[in-house]
């Protein structure tokens, strides 16, 4: 089943929660280092579909921390 990942991207961390089974739940925060980021991006499913939130630290992540699977 597809889960919908949100990450609230912070200067340090990024907040993260899944809604899956039509519930809502905190996953905890990610450091925003790349080896997180990397380590966060390789936990994901094919079909998830992540939401960043559309502040200026989002565009350090987007192009490719999320996309390593």
């Amino acid at each position: 089943m597809r889960r919908i990942i949100g990450m609230d991207i912070h200067r340090t961390f990024g907040e993260v929660v899944f809604w899956e089974d039509g519930r809502l739940r905190p996953a905890g925060r990610v450091d925003m280092t790349r080896t997180a980021l990397e380590g966060f991006g390789k936990s994901l499913q094919p079909i998830d579909g992540v939401v960043i939130e559309a502040t200026g630290n989002c565009m350090a992540v987007s192009p490719g921390a999320v996309a390593v699977r």
